[in-house]
């Protein structure tokens, strides 16, 4: 069984969990206090800073239609080699909240050792407000596979009766 290792970069970071014995992924929590200033980006790629505060009883910032941010986890991890990290947007951040990973998936390589950010974009119409020690993501661990990348003079061959489409099937 491979082991990843979390080192807590603040002390208010959340070692993440599973939600329950059947989940696929671990849930990433957001780590940040009162007067933290959050890094975003607005829709003409601006970078901004955002102060989180009180907002209805507890800490959180408000993020912006179309705008991104880097939401603090306060840790590093630390991945085994010939292993990635990949970290995906909570289905229900996603379905309630109209946030969305900037990048599809986020890749945290085995050379990585700095803290790692959830990077999200607000594609609602409405203002999003993100609080602290909020789920937001889930990381999975997964081995990789070895294989090379080499240049070829022939073109594949076709290999089922498969046509047409743009990377699917058509259909």
């Amino acid at each position: 069984m491979s082991e990843l290792k979390i080192y807590k970069n603040k002390e208010n970071a959340i070692i993440p969990t599973k939600a329950t014995e059947g989940s696929a992924c671990y849930d990433l929590m957001s780590a940040f206090k009162e007067g933290d200033k959050i890094t975003t980006y607005n829709s003409w790629n601006k970078q901004c800073y955002v102060p989180a505060k009180v907002i209805a009883g507890k800490v959180g910032f408000q993020l912006h239609p179309n705008n991104r941010v880097l939401v603090p986890t306060g840790l590093i991890f630390d991945v085994p080699e010939n292993h990635v990290l990949k970290m995906y947007v909570r289905s229900s951040v996603a379905l309630k909240k109209g946030l969305v990973m900037v990048n599809g998936v986020g890749i945290i390589d085995s050379d990585y050792v700095n803290e790692s950010y959830i990077l999200l974009q607000n594609i609602s119409d409405s203002l999003v407000v993100i609080e602290a020690n909020e789920r937001l993501a889930q990381v999975e661990l997964e081995k990789l596979s070895k294989y090379s990348v080499t240049e070829t003079t022939d073109k594949p061959a076709q290999k089922t009766d498969r046509t047409g489409g743009i990377g699917s099937t058509g259909k």
